[in-house]
């Protein structure tokens, strides 16, 4: 499937991004490696974006679909979801072998 190959990529781009801007101080030496979250991007970003998706998320499932399933996703940092993103988009749209079976 073309388009998971292409999100696949995306992804990736995405995760080499996050890594390389997470690393940049310290290699300058400015400080120690921390890994944002993608809650931290968010929260930087736009948070009214954020506070709108807790409270429509919250509305339209369970009250807690938020806090332990979907909070503990997006604290995961940047890089590692969307490598795990790039990894299972990559799996799913692999091409496949195409089987020649002959029945004689």
């Amino acid at each position: 499937m073309p388009v998971l190959r292409f999100l696949t990529s995306v992804f990736a781009l995405v995760a080499v991004v996050a890594l390389v801007a997470d690393a940049t101080p310290v290699l300058y030496g400015a400080k120690q490696f921390t890994a944002t979250t993608v809650i931290g991007y968010w929260q930087e970003l736009a948070p009214t974006s954020l506070a709108a998706a807790r409270t429509a998320i919250s509305a339209s499932t369970f009250p807690w679909v938020w806090d332990p399933v979907v909070l503990s996703v997006i604290n995961l940092p940047t890089p590692v979801l969307f490598g795990l993103l790039a990894l299972v988009c990559g799996f799913l749209g692999r091409r496949r072998e195409e089987m020649k079976v002959h029945i004689n």
